[in-house]
């Protein structure tokens, strides 16, 4: 059985929805893009000509009660996302939703709920979880490549807050509930569950966006997280964007036998999930490692290495393939009528860290199951 996917956000000119779900969607086998919708009647019309989709939409309501939709995807804008999944997951329709899942806590707790009383496969986009490096450094080290964890670092870098878009809360996209809710996912994830968690936070731009214009600044744009895993290592991430200098994302986990390292593989792409992987072991010196085919996902070509998302911004080829990976595991549950990973109970239990953290009461205890 074909997945007939119906795009919520899926503009003709730009956007993550038409340069990176509308590709991935594309390449995949047995997913086809079946419905697109937009709040804009020519710019619906002109999605579905120009990405090939029989149906268009201007209200994503029709479009999640549509017969010939199977699986709603949410590529807006974070303040849109919850009203888009509850009817979607209300109409009984299978769900990809990009993260954040919601702009609050509350409201991600109450889509994971129904989500579950609905009996549909309800995944968030975090798409680190995807990510062929990431994936081929958890093997090394479920392997025992680095032995003993004793610590995880991690470095990001990234210039989202100085755009007013990021430069204050109530837009829900900011550095802590975009940036930090992936990276701290995935230190858990990679990690084996944090237990323990601090957060130290700070404003250093000034009150103004990318354009000179006058912002009234309340989203922190530099934070340091430091905490414990449950194996007893520690682990910390240091995420800004403060500098337009030397962006990107560097991890170091290190261990007994070893150590693996992933950066950014290309400058000029300053990305979360465009990493090569090194590793080095007993006092050796760092070594490129290659990925295993079977983690990274083939359905995306090797060329091009980016593509057009944003004005003057590119999602990486490693974007594609790590949002690929998530929905052939989407495809996969839903076929097998078995759970997904990560869900909507993934997401409210981060999205509830993340309210913990950024409370006056600190630290907090680990990522709830």
């Amino acid at each position: 059985m074909v997945i007939r996917v119906g795009m919520v956000g899926a503009n003709p000119d730009y956007g993550w929805g038409s340069g990176v779900h509308r590709r991935v969607i594309d390449h995949l086998p047995g997913f086809t893009l079946q419905g697109v919708c937009t709040t804009r009647e020519d710019s619906a019309r002109q999605a579905a000509i120009q990405f090939g989709a029989p149906l268009w939409f201007t209200d994503h309501r029709a479009l999640a009660a549509h017969p010939d939709i199977d699986l709603v995807a949410i590529c807006v804008k974070a303040p849109h996302h919850h009203a888009i999944a509850h009817a979607a997951l209300s109409a009984g329709k299978h769900v990809y939703c990009e993260w954040p899942l919601a702009i609050s806590a509350g409201q991600a707790d109450e889509l994971a709920a129904l989500a579950r009383r609905q009996g549909v496969k309800a995944m968030i986009g975090l798409h680190l979880r995807g990510s062929p490096a990431l994936r081929q450094a958890q093997r090394l080290m479920g392997e025992g490549y680095v032995g003993k964890i004793y610590g995880l670092t991690v470095h990001a870098r990234m210039f989202g807050p100085q755009m007013r878009a990021m430069a204050t809360r109530a837009g829900g996209t900011t550095l802590l509930s975009i940036y930090g809710g992936h990276l701290i996912d995935a230190i858990d994830h990679m990690g084996g569950g944090i237990a323990a968690c601090d957060l130290r936070s700070a404003i250093h731009l000034p009150p103004v966006d990318e354009s000179g214009a006058p912002v009234e600044r309340d989203a922190f744009d530099h934070l340091q997280f430091h905490g414990r895993l449950r194996s007893g290592a520690l682990f910390a991430l240091d995420l800004a964007g403060v500098s337009l200098n030397g962006m990107g994302c560097t991890w170091r986990i290190d261990g007994s036998e070893g150590a693996l390292m992933l950066s950014i593989r290309d400058a000029s792409l300053p990305a979360i999930e465009a990493l090569v992987l090194h590793g080095a072991r007993h006092g050796g010196p760092f070594e490129p490692i290659a990925i295993a085919p079977d983690l990274d996902c083939v359905a995306i070509p090797d060329e091009p290495d980016r593509y057009s998302a944003y004005p003057g911004s590119f999602a990486s080829r490693e974007a594609l393939s790590s949002i690929g990976n998530l929905y052939a595991d989407l495809g996969a549950a839903i076929h097998a009528d078995a759970p997904v990973t990560p869900d909507f109970h993934r997401a409210a239990a981060i999205q509830n860290m993340l309210a913990r953290l950024e409370a006056p009461s600190h630290p907090v205890t680990g990522v709830a199951a």
